[in-house]
């Protein structure tokens, strides 16, 4: 019973049937064409197969997908991915420019100076005033506080940087000819290149946040890292990277200076969360 059902119905679907197309008054046909519902179905099928494949194919390497509204063009998606990273550098430049600003007031009190304050102010063109920031109780009171010879928040019990904390590559080949000094407001190491060695490279991956040009003509390149650290390589005579660039570890940043015939020394400084710490103990010397 079953084995003839199936053969119906195979004859069914093989069975050629006649398509044609007649006219109206005379019943003549014009065209026609012998298929099966097989044939015809098969057909039907390859075309739709044949259809999204060509739309497949224009959405994936032409710009038609631009032609419909509230969709975003590869332009438009690149501007708006760069507004981002804009911001975000600017950010962390302010952050940066806070914590540097913080950090250098907190040491001219405890050497007994007058620290500055720094405002923007709008006019024609921004530009920056600095004004003298007048001595207050505030400030004798915390230089007491941290020239004791105990307590919580006396200088003499700063723990010094663990040395296993982090490590990072070396900024040049060379040898040290100045060390570390925090309390002769030496924040940095100078660092002499041997072997003709003058391309400065990245200590860790990160972000160029600065390229600045000193007064006395020599380039300065600052990177934020990972974990709230911050290198600065200066006395560069030319910078090979441009500020929100991102670099890796061991990226050539910029070159040393000359003097003549003679090239400077690379000043290096490390610092990590807006505190100058110890390069020596963090860096492995090539």
């Amino acid at each position: 019973m079953k084995e003839n059902f199936f053969k119906r119905l195979w004859s069914q679907l093989s069975d050629k049937r006649q398509l044609s197309m007649r006219d109206r008054e005379s019943d003549e046909p014009h065209w026609k064409v012998n298929t099966t519902p097989i044939g015809l179905a098969s057909g039907i099928a390859a075309l739709l197969i044949i259809i999204v494949t060509i739309l497949m194919i224009l959405m994936a390497y032409t710009p038609i997908l631009e032609i419909f509204p509230g969709y975003k063009t590869r332009s438009e998606r690149m501007h708006d991915d760069l507004v981002k990273s804009i911001m975000q550098v600017d950010s962390i430049q302010r952050l940066m420019g806070r914590m540097i600003e913080y950090n250098d007031a907190v040491t001219k009190i405890i050497n007994g100076s007058t620290p500055t304050l720094s405002s923007m102010v709008t006019t024609d063109s921004t530009k920056q005033e600095t004004k003298m920031a007048l001595p207050t109780r505030a400030d004798s009171l915390l230089r007491s506080i941290l020239e004791r010879e105990s307590g919580e928040y006396s200088l003499r019990n700063t723990r010094e940087a663990n040395p296993v904390a982090a490590m990072f590559s070396s900024p040049l080949k060379g040898s040290i000819s100045r060390h570390f000094d925090a309390q002769n407001s030496s924040y940095g190491i100078s660092i002499m290149g041997i072997d003709a060695e003058h391309t400065v490279t990245a200590i860790e991956n990160g972000t160029v946040v600065g390229v600045l040009q000193g007064t006395t003509g020599y380039t300065t390149v600052i990177i934020l890292h990972g974990e709230g650290y911050t290198s600065s390589y200066s006395q560069l005579g030319e910078a090979l990277v441009r500020k929100g660039q991102s670099v890796k570890s061991g990226t050539a940043i910029g070159r040393l200076a000359k003097n003549g015939d003679k090239v400077l020394e690379l000043e290096f400084e490390l610092w990590r969360n807006g505190t100058a710490v110890d390069p020596e103990r963090y860096i492995l010397l090539k």
